[in-house]
């Protein structure tokens, strides 16, 4: 016999507080657990560049089952095409090679940096259409170890 379960559970919009996403990772952590037998979190690493103790650029590494995910990049204007970029994702794979990922993912809108990506050896893996504004978001994969045959 089935619930009508319209009756019985409201749903209703409101903000996601902190407690609410405790919730929601905790269901992710028991869901996990019940069907691989592990859960994979870790804590966000930053690498920050710093000019006279001033923020101008960041990159946020966060290592996501076994893989790198480069989850936020970002450079302040005056200092974007003299290479800092470039540095900051140094360090973030080099974070992903010493906690031996196989492999380094990203996203990125197309007005943002898909060539700067594709320069640093990262390959798009797909291209998903029909955002606001004539826009779309870019999926890309950098392989770090070597791939192991068997």
């Amino acid at each position: 016999m089935r619930l009508n379960m319209k009756k019985m559970i409201e749903i209703k919009q409101q903000p996601l507080t902190q407690d609410l996403k405790s919730q929601v990772d905790e269901g992710f952590t028991h869901h996990a657990i019940s069907i691989v037998g592990h859960d994979e979190k870790f804590e966000p690493v930053a690498f920050v560049a710093l000019e006279e103790n001033r923020m101008v650029g960041i990159v946020v590494g966060q290592l996501f089952w076994g893989a790198l995910h480069v989850k936020y990049l970002f450079v302040h204007d005056h200092y974007r095409g003299k290479g800092l970029g470039s540095r900051l994702m140094e360090q973030v794979i080099a974070y992903g090679y010493a906690n031996k990922c196989p492999f380094a993912f990203v996203e990125t809108m197309s007005f943002q940096a898909l060539e700067f990506y594709t320069k640093l050896g990262f390959q798009l893996e797909l291209t998903r259409f029909g955002y606001a504004h004539g826009t779309s978001f870019h999926y890309l994969r950098k392989d770090l170890q070597e791939k192991v045959n068997g």
